[in-house]
């Protein structure tokens, strides 16, 4: 009777440590801590269909606090001729605001941008590894009152190609 009720206790002793075990590998996996950081542009794929391509000559730098955001970019291509561009000639942009994220997805509310207007972008957002942050920019989702900005069915947004997806790495 004594071995049975030992090894009873060794067992639920042994479910005990496996069930903190596996809460706390969940806890330090939130996926909402994890885009925390301060990010670089790795990759941009833009277009779509045969005009899609992968751009590794623009620079985005994204910084994720735990309700706000910075985002500033450039995506000028790279001048082959040495001469430096006006700022007018250049593709540039900057916002910030506040962001919420479901595990799934990120919203960012402009806060303060360079766009004409105020409003929000929606980006499917996954994660490759702790260093590698995957933004998919979900343009049905857009939302900037008074503009009518959509892509084109050839991938053409008014001021370009259509990003598709964003690959940043970790800079911390």
């Amino acid at each position: 009777m004594k071995k049975k009720s030992l090894v009873i206790v060794l067992l639920a002793v042994f479910l005990v440590a496996i069930g903190l075990v596996v809460f706390f590998l969940l806890q330090n996996n939130n996926i909402d801590k994890k885009i925390q950081g301060v990010w670089s542009l790795q990759s941009m794929d833009v277009g779509i269909a045969e005009n899609r391509r992968t751009r590794d000559d623009a620079k985005f730098m994204m910084y994720i606090m735990e309700k706000n955001y910075s985002a500033i970019r450039d995506f000028t291509p790279e001048n082959t001729d040495g001469k430096m561009l006006a700022l007018t000639d250049r593709d540039f942009a900057a916002d910030a605001g506040t962001y919420e994220f479901d595990g799934k997805n990120l919203v960012v509310q402009h806060k303060t941008s360079s766009f004409p207007v105020l409003g929000s972008m929606t980006f499917a957002c996954t994660m490759e590894d702790y260093s590698t942050l995957i933004l998919e920019p979900q343009y049905d989702k857009m939302v900037l009152p008074g503009l009518d900005i959509k892509p084109t069915e050839d991938g053409q947004m008014g001021y370009g190609d259509m990003a598709v997806k964003y690959v940043f790495k970790r800079m911390e």
